[in-house]
Parts: structure tokens; C-alpha cells; sequence
């Protein structure tokens, strides 16, 4: 019980009138004096050892009454508990996983959930709830079927984030750990009731990457291959009428000619390129200062285009180039700017004040990579596509148009790093000569550490503003007005007697 004027309380201190009164109230009866009393000197008595209290029960009535009308002044409030609403129990699968081998090592879990009265879920924008018939069906499979998903599971985490946003929910979320299924910028935080499992899968899958018109009756076909350990590419060369080559493990890769496009199918996958038969025009455009560095991206172009035999001209004309690599301190000007949304790509490695570092780059094969130096160039909200060992963004690619823009943050030189010297650089610039591929075709693994949002936090209850207040002002009142005639009464009996 509370009060909305509490200090009307104070008023409950009139009962020290009624006490006073009946303290002070004694009745004196009158004296008569017989026989030889009244010869007797009258002695001299204490009043106030005489005090009493007269009609006790009377006095507590009356105070009751006072302390009532005080309470009922102070206008008393019963506060009723809210009831907490139960929170949801869900588990969330992503489909890579519902109809792959890759869901029963966590198939117990998700049973074991579903018997505490958790509700399964398929990890997508609409969160369809699976039935328990289907699960079994799904958990019962003995081949796996091939699933394309375009699902952003970061984005997608957000939204789950704000359907089951009470501290007393609990969700459980198991998803794979494939790159292609991550893309964007990664959440910062997540809530404590939802736990996040990424599971490990073992898929990989080969792909065209593109296709090079050698000479009138050959072409070269590079191939991509990716796992959860990388993406590797691979070179073959054969006649234009083949229609078939044989892959490694017992693969097969079927080839169908339409006009200028490839397409490519093998594994149920299928991927199409356009046969490429002009070289690809690349611009160097540096500085004095960076001619060293110059020489050495030269060097690396030239030998990717004698490992693919892709032809490429290297020249300083931007005009008609497929790519720029912009050398100098200055930014880049604002007509290549324009060319870049028309589907230019362009590498820009400014020579800004460096600053010592002592880390690695991860290369082809597990080999690392030594880097000295980065420089200070603070990193924009950009996609990183090569992080050094201690976390530093090497290399950051931002999109513009249907072109983009590539900013490395070192050099190729021995007082920048070990890149220059590393026969690795051409395969580290191999992928971004090509087509970009597929995001589909991405199965490399994220770490855990860089998988999940890197806080978690407390999820706050929601307020309601509804009254669940009982106001008692009329039951004090009335209790007062009961206590007043039962005091009447008495008091009216007494004076009788």
C-alpha cells in the first residue's frame, strides 16, 4: 500500500487530544463530611499520583477514528504486482544446415531444446516456424541437397534481435561459419538471451572464374576452388570445341559455348562468364617518390599474365583502362572518380607518414607475410580484404557504382614489407584482376572471434504505463464511520450508568 499525499499522515497526531482529555477528565465527586472524620485535618495529597485513565476501551476507539480519518486524508493506494509476461523459448537453424550432414552433430542439442518447449525456426527474413512433422522428415535425411541462400545473417541478426527483445526470452541460433553468409558491417552487439552457435562445415565447391580466348582454337579457363581453409584458383587450357574437363576427386566440369559466354557446371553448380578477348588495360600513374613501388606492382602484373596467359597492357593512359593504380600523395582526381561508377577499378597507395608496426600478412598456403609499416591513414567505414595478424586493415575496398576502389594502407617496398620480395603478391592480386566472383561461391570460414558481435548486453524490460492502483480512500472512511457509532454507543451507556 502506498500514499498519494503521505504528508496528510501527520495528522494523525490528533490523537494526543482525545489522550489529553481523558488523562486530565477525572470526575470529583463531592465530599461529606461524618462523625469524627470531620475533626480530622485534611492531609495534603499528590493530584498527579491520582491520574488514570478512564473508559481505556473509549480512548482506543476514538484514536482509532482519528488515525483513519488521517490514513483516509493521505489518500491510500493499493499497488497491484504486475504479472511479467513468460518469455518466448525458439530455436533458430540456418537452412545450409537444415538439409546438409552438417546439422546432425547438432541435432541432440536442438531435440533436447524442442522437448523443454522450444519452438524451431528456419534462420531466414521470415523466421518460418518448422513443424514438428517436418523436422522429423528433415532430421531423418540421408543425402544432402544443394541450397542457394542469399540471406545476410548479420543484417538478419538485428531483426531477431528486435522480434525477441524481453530479458526473459531465450533463443538459441545455430548457423554456419561460411564467409558468404556474412557480408556488410557486423553488429556490435547482441543480447545475452540470444545465443549465437556458428557450426562447422566442410562443403567446397568449383566454379568458372573466367575465360581467355587464347588464339582462335584454344582457350584458358581459370577455376575457382573454395573451403573453409581459402579460395585457390587453377588454370586450364584446352581447345574451343572441348565440352568437357575432368577435375580432381573424380570431378567433372561440363562446357557450353553461347556465342560470347561460358557456362560452366559441375557438383549441381553452374557459374557464367564472358569470354574475355581483349587484354586487359591497366594504368600505373605514380609519383617520383614512388616509382619503386611502381616496379614492383609492373613486375607482379606481368607475372600473372604469364601464368595465365592473360594478356595485359600496362600502360599510363587512363582512358580506356580496366584498372588504375594511383601512386601519389594526391587524392585522386575527380574524372577518375567518374570513371569508377562507369565500372573502373582503381588501387590507391598514397606515401603518407608511416608508422612502424610489427605484425604479419596471411598468405597463399599458410605462409605469412612480414609487414613494417602502415600508414596513418585512419581506416573509413570500408570492407576489409587483407587484415594483418594484429588486427590492422591492410587492404579496404569501397564501392562506387559498378566500380570500386582499393586502398592499401603499406607498401611493397623492403622498408614497407616483405610483399615485394614474396612470390605470393601475384596470387594476392590474382583475384582482384578477375571478375569478382559469386558471393555464393564463398566457403571460407570466419573466426568465431569475428563471427559474432563483440558485445554483449543486458536486454532491458519493457515499462507499461497502465494504472494497477485499487484507491481505498471510501473503505478508511467507512471503517471510520463504523468505529464513530460503536463509540457513540459505548459512550452513550456509560453516561447512563
Amino acid at each position: 500500500m502506498s500514499f498519494l499525499a503521505p504528508y496528510w499522515l501527520f495528522a494523525a497526531s490528533a490523537i494526543l487530544i482525545p489522550i489529553a482529555i481523558h488523562l486530565w477528565n477525572k470526575r470529583q465527586g463531592k465530599t461529606v463530611k461524618v462523625g469524627s472524620l470531620r475533626w480530622l485535618e485534611a492531609s495534603a495529597s499528590n493530584r498527579w499520583s491520582s491520574i488514570k485513565l478512564n473508559n481505556f476501551w473509549l480512548l482506543v476507539l476514538r484514536c482509532l477514528i482519528l488515525i483513519l480519518l488521517a490514513v483516509a486524508l493521505a489518500q491510500p493506494v493499493w499497488v497491484h504486482d504486475l504479472q511479467k509476461p513468460k518469455g518466448a523459448k525458439a530455436v533458430f537453424v540456418g537452412q545450409e544446415l537444415l538439409y546438409t550432414s552438417a546439422l546432425k552433430p547438432i541435432t541432440p542439442t536442438i531435440d533436447s531444446l524442442l522437448q523443454r518447449g522450444y519452438a524451431l525456426h528456419t534462420y531466414t527474413s521470415d523466421f518460418r516456424q518448422i513443424p514438428q512433422e517436418a523436422w522429423q522428415q528433415i532430421r531423418s535425411r540421408t543425402q544432402d541437397s544443394t541450397l542457394v541462400s542469399h540471406e545476410n545473417y548479420w543484417s538478419l541478426s538485428q531483426a531477431l534481435a528486435a522480434k525477441y527483445k524481453l530479458p526473459q526470452d531465450s533463443v538459441w541460433l545455430f548457423t554456419s561459419d561460411q564467409q558468404q553468409y556474412f557480408s556488410g558491417t557486423r553488429p556490435e552487439t547482441i543480447p545475452q538471451h540470444i545465443r549465437w552457435i556458428p557450426v562447422a562445415t566442410e562443403a567446397s565447391i568449383n566454379w568458372l572464374q573466367a575465360a581467355i580466348q587464347t588464339s582462335p582454337d584454344s582457350i584458358l579457363l581459370i577455376l575457382g576452388h573454395s573451403s573453409r581453409e581459402g579460395i585457390t584458383y587453377s588454370k586450364y587450357k584446352t581447345a574451343t570445341s572441348t565440352q568437357s574437363i575432368n577435375l580432381s576427386g573424380n570431378q567433372q566440369l561440363q562446357l557450353q559455348r553461347q556465342q560470347g559466354t561460358l557456362i560452366a557446371s559441375t557438383g549441381g553448380n553452374s557459374s557464367k562468364v564472358k569470354v574475355q578477348t581483349e587484354p586487359l588495360q591497366v594504368a600505373i600513374l605514380s609519383s617520383e617518390a614512388q616509382q619503386t613501388e611502381a616496379r614492383y606492382i609492373k613486375a607482379a602484373l606481368q607475372a600473372i599474365s604469364s601464368y595465365t596467359s592473360l594478356p595485359i597492357h600496362i600502360s599510363s593512359d587512363t582512358t580506356s583502362a580496366n584498372w588504375v593504380f594511383w601512386l601519389r600523395n594526391e587524392e585522386v582526381p575527380q574524372r577518375i572518380n567518374q570513371q569508377v561508377k562507369q565500372g573502373l577499378q582503381v588501387w590507391v597507395q598514397q606515401g603518407q607518414e608511416p608508422q612502424k608496426t610489427i605484425t604479419t600478412l596471411a598468405g597463399t598456403g599458410g605462409t605469412s607475410i612480414k609487414v613494417h609499416q602502415v600508414n596513418q591513414l585512419e581506416p573509413a567505414q570500408q570492407r576489409q580484404l587483407w587484415t594483418t595478424a594484429n588486427g590492422q586493415p591492410l587492404l579496404l575496398v569501397k564501392t562506387m557504382g559498378r566500380g570500386k576502389i582499393y586502398t592499401f594502407r603499406s607498401g611493397f617496398g623492403p622498408a614497407w614489407s616483405e610483399l615485394g620480395q614474396s612470390a605470393q603478391l601475384p596470387e594476392l592480386l590474382l583475384p582482384l584482376l578477375l571478375p569478382e566472383p559469386d558471393a555464393t561461391y564463398d566457403y571460407r570460414a570466419i573466426d568465431e572471434r569475428q563471427l559474432l558481435p563483440a558485445n554483449r548486453v543486458q536486454a532491458t524490460a519493457e515499462t507499461t504505463t497502465e494504472s494497477t492502483q485499487t484507491h481505498l480512500l471510501k473503505w478508511f472512511v467507512l471503517a471510520a464511520f463504523v468505529l464513530f457509532l460503536i463509540e457513540r454507543l459505548i459512550a452513550n451507556r456509560r453516561s447512563k450508568v
